[in-house]
Parts: structure tokens; C-alpha cells; sequence
């Protein structure tokens, strides 16, 4: 009689869903640095943000972050036309790719999330995080603030 038991326990632990990868639209910014300047300040601000890297490529200047749980305002499902931000269970990472853009550069972030839940969003904010710091590692070394702003 255990036997049975024990074979039927055994038989119950298939997973049942599997999640699926889903995209957010890229999220852009431009700054008026070199293209290499922008690609070390997006990889020195991922690591200030607590992002670890799978995937450095200097030659093309992308890199790709390694999953991570999504956090309680990362990511949200849009339920009955409101954010529902109780994810649970999704992960996601980052993906940067930085292109030249005139005299300055075009930083791309994209969210990836992974999750059995379908039509996880993203809220924008942890691209945003990331900018700030972008911004910061890009500020040149000596401003000047007059009365029209940073200079």
C-alpha cells in the first residue's frame, strides 16, 4: 500500500505551466557622451544598481543581465484596466544595447520578464534606476549651475 502512495506522490510533482518570455518595448534615452563612455557608464551603473552580468559584448555594446525575481513595483498585469502589481512568480532581466546617436549616444534598456502569468508589463521603473545612474556616471567632472540650469 505505501508503494502506491509513494509511486503516486512521485507521479503528481509534473509541472503543470511553464512561463513564457515577453518582451516590454525598449525604453531610450540619449546622452551626450561617446559611445564608449555610455557603454562603461550603463555597465557601472547595472553593477551600482546590484546587477549581476551574464553577457558583456564591447565589440557590438550590448550586455545581458541574469534572471532575477521581479520585485513588488517592477512588473504588473493590467486588471480590469488597473495595474496589479502581484506578480508573483515572474522574473526578469535587462538587456542594453548602445548604438551612436549624432554626437552623442542612444542607450536601449528592455525588460524581459518570464512568467506563467500572461501580459506582464513592465513599470518602467527599474530602466529608470538605471538612468539616473547612467546620468551621474556621464556628468562631466566640473559643472557649472547658472540661472538657466547645468552647463
Amino acid at each position: 500500500m505505501a508503494v502506491v502512495v509513494g509511486f503516486g506522490l512521485v507521479a503528481c510533482n509534473k509541472p503543470k505551466l511553464f512561463g513564457t518570455t515577453q518582451a516590454a518595448p525598449e525604453v531610450v534615452k540619449y546622452f551626450a557622451v561617446p559611445p564608449t563612455d555610455a557603454f562603461r557608464a550603463t555597465k557601472e551603473a547595472l553593477v551600482f544598481r546590484g546587477y549581476s552580468l551574464k553577457q558583456v559584448d564591447e565589440s557590438k555594446m550590448t550586455m545581458e543581465t541574469y534572471w532575477q525575481p521581479s520585485t513588488a513595483d517592477s512588473h504588473y498585469v493590467l486588471v480590469f484596466g488597473k495595474p496589479d502589481y502581484g506578480t508573483v512568480g515572474s522574473y526578469f532581466r535587462l538587456a542594453v544595447r548602445v548604438t551612436p546617436q549624432g554626437s552623442g549616444s542612444r542607450i536601449g534598456i528592455t525588460n524581459v520578464a518570464k512568467s506563467f502569468i500572461s501580459n506582464v508589463k513592465s513599470s518602467g521603473r527599474l530602466e529608470d534606476q538605471v538612468f539616473e545612474k547612467v546620468a551621474d556616471f556621464t556628468r562631466k567632472q566640473d559643472i557649472q549651475v547658472t540661472n538657466i540650469g547645468l552647463q
